[in-house]
């Protein structure tokens, strides 16, 4: 005989069997690499060690999109970031959840990366557009991106400042893509 009591029972373990699946799908297509360096004349070298990545209007033209890649030198709270960006739909929302050095690159439709963005704490900042930097993307879909940046010149001192970075990251589900 069936009770009410060994009907919640059964809803609840199917409940819980349910939510653990749809977590271990979440991280599964969390999957994500980032890596590479960047050098800044006599400075330490920043190694990068993760990466997240999501889909921008071009600041530019709002009807092209351009995918955004962060790769930081610590762990990013992936979830706060992909929460701010679905409520504040604009980039910046995620800045305050990155709490070490990281690196903006602007993979353009294309595949062409010509633009970055460099934070180091406690407020040291470089902004570059080059069409002199070398990217290799291999892939920039709607869910996924990978590839290599690299860029090598000198600074306003004359400083040698090189980057070599590789990712590969499905892209946040973020709903339409945000302001740039």
């Amino acid at each position: 005989m069936t009770t009410h009591l060994s009907r919640m029972r059964k809803f609840g373990l199917f409940f819980a069997v349910a939510l653990l699946a749809w977590e271990a799908g979440s991280a599964a297509a969390a999957a994500s690499a980032g890596s590479g360096t960047v050098t800044m004349g006599k400075e330490r070298p920043i190694t990068f060690s993760d990466a997240y990545a999501f889909r921008a209007e071009d600041f530019s033209d709002s009807k092209k999109q351009v995918t955004l890649v962060i790769l930081s030198e610590a762990p990013l709270d992936k979830k706060a970031m992909t929460a701010a960006l679905r409520k504040e739909r604009e980039k910046g929302a995620i800045s305050q959840h990155i709490s070490k050095a990281y690196i903006r690159l602007k993979v353009e439709e294309d595949g062409d990366i010509r633009e970055y963005y460099l934070f180091v704490p406690p407020g040291s900042n470089v902004n570059v557009s080059s069409n002199k930097t070398k990217s290799a993307v291999t892939v920039n879909t709607a869910k996924r991106v990978e590839g290599r940046f690299f860029h090598e010149d000198t600074n306003a001192r004359g400083e040698l400042r090189r980057i070599d970075l590789r990712f590969a990251t499905d892209l946040a589900d973020i709903g339409r893509p945000v302001r740039n």
